[in-house]
Parts: structure tokens; sequence; C-alpha cells
């Protein structure tokens, strides 16, 4: 039976505690709801939670107040806490070059993707100089993050968005559509630092499918309540044009460069070109040709590397009926996993034909009440039923 202590700024806070929740996402800030009687826990908005895994004593969230909400009835009085991981920050931190640009702290035109060229090394410097440049004039100071593993190696993102100055979170969020960028957040308690950041190759994550099976609909070996099996064709996409603009005045050329089918491009990691094109060639078969094209700064001088790892990516996630998988498993069941994780989840054949897959964890939720007593389960405030697990297969080329 995993059970967890719950700390309000340090003080232990488990026996209050109503209902609870922890939710992960990948590449997204984690949060926590907490729900106690109004009468017995008044805590400031600048209070701040930690979530302590009492097995193993890992501190599995740390973060501040973002939200409380007083309710009454006739009935009963309670208050809800929502506590954000410190990730949140990066929708409110403007993306900035480091010292090696020559124009340090220039958010305006930067050049740190065409500098850094991989996405775990453009993430590392665009937080260094946010945390660490010289305030006011080209940083904004402490985020109660640290930096730590930065991976090196990986795919040529090299290319310059169009639209600057572009927040921390909307970088991450084009790095990510590539496929070669993982965010990962990892709480501590250090004074002022509530986690330690660090980004990979789109790689992150442990194979788990010889330890989580997550079962629905199977009888016995079932291990899980309720299940969604979703195949959307809504987006299918299977022409895609990149097309750059650059400064033309006179409007002779609208068009600067382009990533069409016909682009050399780079195997990236799980995801051949020769595999996406073949499954592209069959989407048109299947479903006619459905063209989309996208605008992006394609000056000649400039590599197109990004934009070729976006076309890949898109494409790839486009050509087919997207399936997402979301499952809430029976009831006492324990996080054994983490975002990235690689996991096999199934159903039985009267469910939809039936499903057996393994797939990558998206987000994950638990939750707890007094005793501290841990289970996979809908976030508090979610109706019953909600997906306690949604994974994906897009990401692995499935």
């Amino acid at each position: 039976m995993a059970t967890v202590t719950t700390l309000v700024d340090n003080v232990d806070v488990t026996y209050l505690v109503q209902e609870a929740s922890t939710t992960h996402q990948h590449n997204q800030p984690s949060f926590v709801t907490l729900r106690v009687p109004t009468a017995l826990g008044l805590w400031p908005i600048t209070s701040r939670l930690k979530v302590v895994l009492n097995e193993t004593s890992v501190l599995d969230f740390h973060g501040a107040c973002k939200m409380i909400e007083h309710t009454g009835s006739e009935s009963e009085k309670y208050t809800q806490y929502t506590y954000v991981s410190p990730a949140e920050i990066f929708e409110f931190r403007p993306a900035r070059d480091g010292p090696a640009s020559g124009d340090q702290g220039d958010f305006s035109k930067p050049t740190f993707i065409e500098r850094n060229r991989t996405a775990p090394q453009i993430a590392y410097e665009i937080l260094d100089q946010s945390i660490n440049g010289t305030q006011p004039a080209d940083a904004e100071g402490p985020m109660g993050i640290a930096l730590g593993t930065f991976a090196t190696g990986g795919v040529s993102l090299e290319g310059a968005p169009t639209d600057t100055p572009m927040q921390l979170a909307e970088i991450f969020a084009l790095l990510g559509d590539t496929g070669q960028f993982d965010l990962v957040e990892q709480p501590v308690d250090m004074g002022d630092v509530m986690a330690i950041v660090s980004a990979y190759n789109g790689d992150h994550g442990t194979d788990r499918t010889s330890s989580v099976w997550l079962r629905f609909d199977e009888g016995s070996s079932s291990n899980c309540r309720g299940c969604r099996y979703t195949i959307d064709a809504t987006d299918i996409m299977n022409k895609l044009w990149r097309v750059g603009t650059k400064s033309d005045p006179a409007g002779d050329q609208h068009w600067a460069a382009n990533v069409t089918g016909t682009s050399t491009f780079p195997d990236l990691p799980r995801l051949p070109a020769s595999v996406v094109l073949a499954a592209r060639d069959i989407s048109r078969t299947n479903f006619y040709a459905r063209m989309i094209i996208r605008i992006f700064d394609g000056d000649e001088s400039k590599a197109l590397d990004m934009w070729k790892c976006w076309w890949l990516f898109e494409s790839w996630l486009r050509c087919k009926p997207k399936q997402l998988v979301s499952m809430t498993p029976h009831r006492g069941i324990t996080p054994t996993f983490r975002c990235g994780d690689l996991i096999r989840v199934s159903a039985g054949t009267g469910f939809g034909g039936g499903f057996n897959a393994v797939q990558r964890v998206m987000s994950y939720s638990y939750r707890w009440g007094a005793g501290g007593v841990i289970e996979l389960g809908e976030p508090v405030g979610q109706p019953v039923g909600t997906a306690a697990v949604v994974t994906t297969a897009d990401q692995e080329g499935s």
C-alpha cells in the first residue's frame, strides 16, 4: 500500500486532506489539486506544497500555489488549492540570446536556434540566459529551477522562427513538435529551487513493457475499470508544404524556400524518411490528397533542418487516423511509471475490436485522501472515470 506525505510550507497536513490528486504531463508542468475543510486549512496564495512518496522517500512534487477556491453550502465548507510546478513560469519568460550570440539578451531577432542546432542545447541557452543574465536589461532572474542535464548530439534543428519575440514555452512547444525534445522537471527541495530541469533528444523514458501492462475488458486479466480508445480521422493531412518568406518589397518572389516531399531529409531516430513517405502515399490512396501550407522564415541563408524535422514529424502524425488510449485502472493500483516511459496497453476484442500496443505515457494522475494512500485515478474535480493514464504511440512511430 503506497502512501504520500503532504506538506504545505513544510508542515505535514496529510491528516487534513479530504481528497487530493497529482497530475504529471509530458513536456508540461505538473499540478496538484488539494481539498481541505475551510475551517482547518487556510494557507496564503504564496504557500508552497511538497508531496513525498513515503515508500521511497522520493519528492514527487514541489510547487507554488496558483489558485484558491472557497466553496460553501448548508452542509459543508471546503477550500480547494491548486499548486503548479515551476515550469508553469515558462509561459511568462521571453526566449533570449545568451552571451555567445554577441548580443546577449536579445529577443527581437535571436540566433540561439541557428547557433545551437540541437533541441537540448537550444533549451539550455535560453533557460540559462533567462535565469542568469544581467538583470534587468537582458534577463528576468530566478524562476525556482536549477539547470540539470542537457543532452548533446541529436538531430540538427537549425533554423529561425519568424514571429519572435517568443516565450520559452512557445520555443519548447516548437522543439517538441519535431519529436526530438523531452523536457523533464525533477522536484527538489533546495531552498528557493523547487525543481531541476533537464532536456533530452526525444528519447527520455524507460521501457517498462515487461512490468507495466494496463488491460481492459479481458476478463480476469483486466486491471482497468475504464477505457477510452479514440480513432480520429478529423485532422488527416497527407500533402504538407512548408514555405518560407523573406523581405521582398517588389513582390517578385513570395516564397523564398520550401520543404515538400521531394526534399532531402535527415533520418530521424525511430522515424526514417522512407517510412514517412510510404505512409503518406498510402494515406492519399485511402483518404485522397489533403494539402496544408505552413509558413516559416525561409531565407536561403538559413538552414532548413528544423523545418524538415517538423515536416517529417507532422506528416507522420497526420497521415493516418490519430489513436489515443485513455485508461483508468482498478482502485488501489499505484503508479510504477513516469511520463515518457513505454508501457503496454490492451483491450479485449469485445471493446471496439480490441488492441494490444506499446505506447508512451503522456500523462497520469493519482489520488489520495486523509490517510495518504495513493492510487491511480481521475484528478480531483473531474468526473468519475476520467482517464488516469493517457498514452499514445504517435511519438514512437507506431
